[in-house]
């Protein structure tokens, strides 16, 4: 999925318009929302549809978050969407006048078919609202038997995005912990993982709760392989493991990024798994990289703006066919933030919906 709804254009110069995108309306927005993470194990299951899938959260939309403009800060008044596309809507809303809503959506979930859980996507922020927030939607996953997961989308409330690299040694645009060389951004990072793998209980014997994917890779500035390792060495890996936990996540153009290739096999060589999560939206792209982080890689995919179930159908079966026997793969299929930006990669199509099972019969 493509940050274009989770930033403002002028911060992410030169994407390719294939990766933006837009979606709308009808009751199954949220029953079936984004199919995500799809589990195909030989061949015949890629051809008759994912095993398993997650559903993915974007917020706001006016099924999980009906008229949030209505409960609008004074401070975002000027510019609701602004608002609502950068740290400040998961930051300054309280989603429990929402609560009825996204207990209803959460239940449609849990019986629409085999969802393994929920994806919420979520920037990096910190007030009693966004940690209430984000345990409230835990809360309502659990209590219908769906795991949950964090998709993070740092933004720029602590200074650049990259700024979560840091441990030290913080570039001068990064806000700093005081005294200290520390990216405030990074000691976010740590307190967000924490707790969230803490929500429900403790972890147990260096293990982890749920994974905790990270948004990495920008046209602006390149970190760089040190920087990476640096980071992901830093991740505490005692009582919760958080190296474990830790998912990079990377758009199309970024699916080749050397320093997370070098990262991976230097990791794996110390008998660890890295995941990584690839945006991969074309069968060029899928035949290139579709093994790049092989056998820990996640390859979310998704049709642009199909016309029908029928010509979704028939792309994603030759995106199944592509990749026969991935690891993982999901599929976005229907994404609607109620905003300006917006994705058209979908799978509801006028009021039907390309469901998980043998998607060959449409």
């Amino acid at each position: 999925m493509t940050k274009n709804w989770f930033q403002q254009a002028s911060q992410r110069p030169g994407q390719a318009p294939e990766q933006r995108g837009a979606m709308r309306k009808t009751l199954l927005y949220l029953i079936v929302c984004l199919l995500t993470w799809m589990v195909l194990p030989s061949v015949a299951a890629a051809a008759s549809g994912p095993q398993t899938a997650w559903i993915t959260f974007t917020l706001p939309n006016p099924q999980v978050t009906p008229s949030w403009r209505n409960y609008a800060p004074a401070d975002c008044n000027s510019d609701l969407d602004a608002c609502a596309q950068d740290h400040r809507f998961w930051e300054e809303w309280d989603f429990r006048v929402f609560s009825g809503a996204i207990d209803a959506s959460f239940r449609a979930v849990a019986s629409e078919g085999k969802y393994q859980g929920v994806m919420m996507l979520m920037p990096l922020a910190d007030s009693n609202n966004f940690w209430n927030n984000i345990q409230l939607m835990y809360q309502a996953a659990a209590k219908y038997g769906l795991a949950f997961e964090v998709a993070l989308f740092p933004k720029w409330k602590y200074g650049a995005e990259w700024c979560y690299l840091y441990t030290e040694n913080a570039p001068p645009y990064c806000a700093v912990v005081p005294h200290t060389t520390t990216a405030v951004g990074y000691v976010q990072l740590l307190k967000m993982m924490d707790f969230v793998e803490r929500l429900g209980g403790s972890c147990t014997n260096k293990s982890y709760n749920r994974p905790f994917a990270v948004w990495y890779g920008w046209y602006e500035f390149v970190p760089g392989y040190a920087v990476l390792k640096n980071f992901w060495q830093s991740l505490p890996a005692e009582e919760c493991n958080l190296q474990a936990a830790y998912i990079t996540w990377l758009d199309q153009p970024f699916a080749g990024t050397p320093e997370v290739q070098q990262l991976q096999t230097w990791v794996e060589k110390r008998q660890q798994p890295y995941w990584v999560n690839t945006e991969l939206y074309s069968t060029t792209a899928l035949q290139q990289y579709q093994s790049t982080y092989a056998p820990y890689q996640t390859i979310i995919t998704g049709v642009w703006n199909a016309p029908d179930i029928t010509t979704w159908a028939k792309v994603m079966c030759e995106y199944w066919t592509t990749v026969a026997q991935p690891a993982r793969f999901g599929v976005w299929t229907f994404d609607d933030r109620d905003l300006a930006y917006q994705e058209y990669y979908r799978a509801q199509i006028n009021g039907g919906m390309a469901v998980a099972g043998d998607i060959g019969s449409y």
